[in-house]
């Protein structure tokens, strides 16, 4: 079994004009698993993330807590909790926090490899 506590990991802060702090909670580099990264991001009311793609992963996100937008490609979605949103490899894509509280969502990359720059020990 696998049992992680987000408040024990210790998180990466991006910096402005990107701040958010994102938290890698199981990877095939602190874990003994092979076929999926899981993290959390946490973006203060009006920050937003780099817009980026993944040339291999699908990244998949769940809306804990707060609102926002998301851009994938050319479409633009509202977030709210308890949603799910896929981004397909190769699409540019980025979360915008345009509410007034913490927007927290967990990440899933399949397969694993994008979390590797966010992990600190």
């Amino acid at each position: 079994m696998i049992a992680v506590k987000a408040r024990d990991v210790k998180g990466y802060v991006a910096q402005e004009p990107y701040r958010r702090t994102l938290k890698c909670l199981i990877s095939p580099r602190l874990q003994d698993v092979r076929h999926v990264a899981v993290g959390m991001v946490l973006l203060p009311p009006g920050s937003r993330s780099t817009p980026h793609p993944h040339r291999a992963e699908e990244e998949t996100w769940y809306v804990v807590s707060g609102t926002g937008r998301i851009t994938i490609g050319e479409e633009t979605a509202a977030l709210e909790p308890d949603m799910l949103v896929v981004a397909p490899p190769g699409e540019t894509h980025f979360i915008v926090n345009d509410g007034n509280e913490t927007l927290k969502m967990l990440w899933i990359f399949t397969p694993p490899g994008p979390e590797a720059e966010h992990i600190r020990e």
